[in-house]
């Protein structure tokens, strides 16, 4: 290391240096940069110098050479705390976070009480939630500068992160003691007024909530909040006139809010069990006739009643609530009613009245119970309507029937066509569903939900090129792919890469899901603004709800599909390692004759021409824009050197990926039954059996008796446990063992035998339940012996489809010639799936893709 008298600069060269940290703070890295030349001509090993160009050329993206310097600088001078704030910087903006803690640490140790390199390091560990490093950082800036308002907030905030509520309560009633004057209303005072009542309900004192409240009612200014919370504490204090009171005051100010008119049935003694079971329906209908007196417009009042009401006063009421709807030709009725299809009583009287409406629509043109003459567009919602009815009954044909109708009617209504593609789809044919919603999405190509719609039917129907064109047609860029990624458009990456999974093109799925992965990360970095915003705002509530929903955010539905298939396609990779050099085969082109195949290739080969000539004008404004002094060009990203994800198929160990995203999704989606299944998958391949015995008891805690997927996985298991057993460690086996001798403690019992004898026990029991459980005993007992091919077969055959859905018998289906079920038998039980889904191309005996 240099001597200390080389870290000292010269007045001339120390103003120099004030202002290279003005050229970072402002952007101006060339003029930073230049500034730093200068004095490290003269001083060459001038530490904080180094460092500070190295910071200023991360900013320009040349990392490595920032790196070196930052280093380099280190050695010149290891007791500056500039030094080390700097190497946690670029740590920190490389995302390594735990690294730039450590760098932070470094540099208060030579200077502990910068106030700067501590609000850097609280931010970097509320970051990380390291809540307990996140309090006393917040305790030392507040003890640096106890006049500072956020200094406060901050540390009352980390101790109510970190659950210690007594303690935040305490630290907002001592920052509340250093308020002089409090007798204005502003909002960041009000705010943290609300933020006080929520640390003191969360503490469990509802009176000293109230109390608050009351008390500060005058100071708040967020009215409608302090009157919801305050009517919902009543509630929970039990003082329920106080609170029908509250809640018929916030009716007052929107009627159609469906949480208010909870509060108040609450209030007035009625649950939710109560309302749904349609008892009381007298003392019900009596306060919401008095409610409709008062708010006539609303739509709530006329809507809920038909929760709890049953019989003729159901079909009475049913019957004048959607006239309107017919009338002024209300697309989103079904929708609206929807809730009540799982009344059967209910589904029937609804039918009942839309038939006799239709009837008398076609007879008289009048809707039942109606003097006036209706509109004649009236019938055409009323065919619109029983068409999504018989839909959701699983009449398809009836529905297809009625729809059809409405269209001759009206052929250029979009929601018909949107409705027929429903139709399709729930009746499983995916490509007539998708030539149905595309012809809507034609009807009015500015509408970009539209298509989304057509879009999304595409790829269901396994046709990702016009998928391709169809999306960016409402991108940025035009048909530049890169834009979707850009505006994290999950649905569309998550659809397409299901796509490339069910046709067995890996890399490509593994492209798009693993871009949903990236979305998250960034939706996870996004909040580190917030951590500074939010508390200079003193919008705490929202924080604390960011907070909460960034640590929660792995439960996301978008990310769990994306994860499920991820992992998925990992097996499949690993299952078959030769299908990682898949591509050259096109499932879009199966079926289709050898002119039609041209005439796509050669639309493909000029469109990849045009593409490519595109590229090289991209290139050519590059350089142009790097001789642009100004920089007024547009940003040229890079391309993509992995467009189709080859190399994400190629992985080294594809059950390694896998396991990362399954211990994201047994941390964040543990009660879902599918995920331990995943689990077992994965770790019994990796030969990982407590892995999978673990997995095995997660799933027994949340699966119903009898689960046909764990029986699956259960038999794997046993198969597997008895292959690898002389592989196994001693106190491995002992411990498996012991847990499966007792495994009637944790809900499956009999896994101390056989796995032939724990199948031979579920067909016994369960083999007639319904199709999908003769389906796992079927499956199973394959596995256990090919042979049993035929006999397997008819187990399946012996039981009747019932009432199953279309996704099981098509489950089912697939399994069976998975399994190596004959064809014979395949096609008979296909046979009998088409008499129940005549529609369903999947049970068609020869499929052409388009």
């Amino acid at each position: 290391m240099s001597s200390s008298n080389t870290q000292l600069l010269p007045q001339k060269e120390a103003a120099v240096f004030k202002t290279i940290v003005k050229f970072y703070e402002t952007k101006q890295y060339k003029k930073g940069l230049k500034a730093a030349d200068s004095i490290l001509k003269k001083y060459p090993e001038h530490g904080e110098t180094l460092a500070m160009k190295g910071l200023t050329l991360n900013c320009m993206d040349r990392k490595q050479e920032a790196y070196d310097f930052v280093r380099l600088a280190l050695k010149k001078n290891m007791l500056s705390h500039v030094c080390w704030h700097v190497y946690g910087l670029l740590y920190r903006s490389d995302r390594d976070y735990k690294e730039a803690i450590k760098c932070y640490k470094q540099a208060l140790r030579r200077d502990k009480d910068n106030g700067q390199i501590l609000r850097d390091l609280c931010l970097l560990q509320i970051q990380t939630r390291e809540l307990t490093g996140f309090i006393e950082t917040r305790r030392q800036l507040l003890a640096i500068n106890p006049k500072n308002r956020n200094n406060w907030v901050g540390f009352a905030v980390s101790h109510h992160a970190a659950g210690d509520l007594d303690m935040a309560l305490k630290v907002l009633e001592s920052y509340e003691g250093t308020l002089e004057d409090t007798s204005n209303a502003d909002y960041e005072h009000s705010e943290m007024l609300l933020y006080k009542a929520q640390v003191l309900e969360e503490k469990g004192e509802l009176e000293k909530t109230l109390a608050h409240l009351e008390k500060s009612e005058p100071l708040i200014v967020d009215k409608q909040s302090f009157r919801e919370k305050r009517a919902e504490l009543l509630l929970k204090l039990g003082r329920l006139e106080d609170a029908e009171a509250m809640y018929r005051e916030l009716l007052s100010i929107n009627s159609d809010n469906y949480q208010y008119h909870k509060g108040l049935l609450e209030a007035r003694g009625y649950t939710d069990d109560v309302v749904a079971g349609g008892v009381k329906q007298d003392e019900l209908v009596s306060i919401y006739r008095e409610l409709s007196q008062m708010h006539p417009k609303s739509n709530a009042i006329k809507r809920i009643p038909l929760d709890f009401l049953t019989g003729d006063r159901f079909k009475e009421s049913f019957s004048s609530y959607v006239k309107p709807f017919l009338r002024k030709g209300v697309p989103s009725l079904f929708s609206d009613v929807k809730p009540l299809y799982s009344k059967p009583d209910k589904v029937q009287i609804m039918e009942e009245v839309m038939v006799k409406n239709l009837e008398r629509l076609r007879s008289e043109q009048k809707l039942v119970g109606e003097d006036d003459v209706d509109p004649p567009v009236t019938v055409l919602w009323v065919l619109e309507y029983l068409a999504n009815h018989f839909d959701r009954k699983g009449d398809s044909p009836r529905a297809l029937q009625l729809i059809d109708e409405a269209l001759d009617y009206t052929p250029t209504v979009i929601d018909l066509h949107l409705t027929k593609a429903r139709i399709y789809k729930h009746a499983g044919d995916f490509q007539k569903a998708s030539d149905e919603c595309e012809i809507a999405r034609k009807m009015d190509l500015a509408d970009r939900f539209l298509n989304t719609m057509s879009v999304k039917y595409m790829l269901r129907a396994d046709r990702r090129q016009p998928a391709e064109g169809t999306v960016t047609l409402f991108s940025k860029d035009g048909d530049n792919p890169n834009n979707l990624f850009d505006m994290q458009c999950m649905w569309y990456e998550i659809e397409f890469g299901r796509s490339c999974l069910r046709s067995r093109l890996y890399g490509k799925a593994l492209k798009k899901l693993t871009a949903v992965n990236k979305h998250f990360t960034d939706i996870i970095e996004d909040q580190f603004d917030f951590h500074t915003y939010c508390l200079r705002k003193m919008t705490l509530r929202a924080y604390m709800m960011l907070l909460r929903c960034e640590d929660t955010i792995y439960k996301h539905k978008f990310f769990v599909r994306a994860a499920f298939s991820i992992v998925q396609c990992y097996i499949a990779l690993h299952d078959n390692p030769a299908s990682a050099q898949e591509g050259e085969e096109d499932p879009e082109l199966k079926g289709l004759s050898d002119a039609e195949v041209k005439k796509i290739l050669r639309k493909r080969r000029k469109a990849q021409a045009r593409a490519e000539e595109e590229s090289a004008d991209d290139k050519n404004k590059d350089k142009g824009k790097k001789n642009d002094p100004k920089g007024k060009g547009k940003t040229i990203k890079q391309d993509d050197p992995d467009p189709d994800g080859e190399q994400l198929a190629k992985v080294e160990k594809p059950l390694d990926e896998a396991s990362r995203y399954v211990s994201i999704l047994q941390e964040h989606a543990g009660n879902l039954i599918e995920t331990h299944l995943l689990s077992m998958e994965v770790y019994m391949r990796k030969t990982r059996l407590l892995k999978v015995l673990q997995a095995l008891k997660r799933a027994a805690k949340i699966a119903p008796r009898g689960h046909p997927g764990l029986h699956r996985g259960i038999v794997r298991f046993l198969m597997h446990l008895k292959q690898k057993r002389s592989e196994l460690h001693a106190l491995v086996g002992q411990v498996l063992d012991s847990e499966l001798s007792n495994s009637e403690q944790w809900g499956v019992p009999g896994l101390n035998q056989s796995a032939q004898q724990y199948n031979d026990e579920y067909l016994k029991h369960f083999g007639k339940v319904s199709i999908s459980h003769a389906m796992a005993a079927a499956g199973s007992l394959i596995e256990l012996d090919q042979s049993q091919a035929n006999r397997a077969a008819e187990i399946v055959l012996g039981v009747e489809l019932g009432s199953v859905s279309l996704k099981e018998c098509s489950d089912v289906y697939n399994n069976m010639k998975e399994a190596g079920v004959p064809d014979d038998k395949c096609e008979a039980f296909a046979a009998r799936a088409r008499d129940k889904f005549p529609l369903a191309t999947v049970f068609q005996k020869k499929q052409i893709v388009s």
